[in-house]
């Protein structure tokens, strides 16, 4: 799956997650040289009824290696806070590494609840908003919206897979929205694509099946398949510059909602209420959907 450029500004970052976890090896550095040290040093009268031995794995916890350090040795400055937290490091990289994993999937889980709850706010301009194109058969009675990108190889892929579907079920509609996140030839890409709606929405599935079926990039090739498919590509040009405004306000209102709603790549579905990031395959689509009706 493609991830989203610095246009959208909600990228996540490794920043935040390795630094906690610094902090609570800092924490467990500390912990493990205090104990260490208060082991060297002999209790006397209540110190001895109340303190139970201390049992290092117990401290560490399971799994996890000492730093190999002397225990008797007291932390004095930064410096040698510094040497227990990368002896512990050393040590224990993988404790490290499954740390990250699980922030990563917390923040992944909280993105995806923060996600739900927007695509319920937005349903009016995520299912019906009349900007977007749409494939919208006379009896539809369920909806699948689609964040792509015409230079995604993944959405590609899912395009093929969103046709088998369709081809077994005539009561899909589909809303298309426009998500360039990979360069100047999306946004190029999309830009015609808005245009070929602006003016030819009848025919906008039919030229957007044929841009995902070829290798062509950028304007020139976005341009060469409206004309391949029959309509008048010195309208769409035109529309390029007169229209140009609307046209980037269109694709715009995309990218801000599909930043809203959690989509982090291409291609991204939803479905009902739900969000389905990356290429779904046929059998998935046709589940999610069953699902959607069993509901009503």
């Amino acid at each position: 799956m493609s991830f989203i450029n610095k246009n959208l500004g909600d990228k996540p970052s490794l920043v935040k997650p390795i630094a906690v976890v610094v902090v609570v090896l800092l924490l467990v550095g500390g912990i493990y040289t205090f104990f260490g040290s208060k082991k060297s040093e002999k209790p006397t009268g209540e110190e001895v009824k109340k303190e139970a031995p201390i049992n290092e794995g117990d401290i560490m916890g399971a799994g996890v290696k000492p730093s190999g350090l002397d225990k008797d040795d007291k932390v004095k400055n930064v410096e040698d806070v510094e040497k227990v937290v990368a002896k512990w490091i050393e040590a224990n990289p993988h404790i490290v590494l499954q740390s990250v994993a699980n922030m990563q999937k917390k923040m992944g889980e909280d993105r995806m609840k923060n996600a739900q709850q927007n695509i319920g706010a937005k349903k009016e301009e995520i299912f019906n908003n009349k900007n977007s194109a749409s494939y919208a058969p006379a009896d539809a009675d369920v909806t699948v919206v689609e964040f792509f990108d015409y230079n995604c190889g993944y959405c590609k892929k899912a395009h093929a897979s969103l046709e088998q579907f369709l081809q077994g079920d005539k009561k899909i509609k589909v809303v298309y929205k426009e998500f360039p996140i990979l360069g100047q030839p999306s946004m190029e890409m999309a830009q015609v694509s808005v245009a070929v709606n602006l003016n030819f929405p009848e025919s906008y599935k039919k030229f957007h099946d044929a841009l995902m079926k070829s290798n062509e990039h950028g304007k020139a090739g976005a341009l060469k398949i409206v004309k391949s498919v029959g309509l008048n590509s010195a309208k769409v040009e035109e529309s390029l510059k007169s229209k140009k405004e609307k046209i980037d306000a269109v694709i715009q209102e995309n990218l801000t909602l599909g930043n809203l709603i959690g989509i982090n790549g291409t291609p991204g579905f939803v479905i009902g209420e739900e969000l389905f990031p990356g290429a779904m395959e046929a059998q998935a689509l046709k589940d999610k959907v069953a699902a959607v009706r069993a509901a009503k």
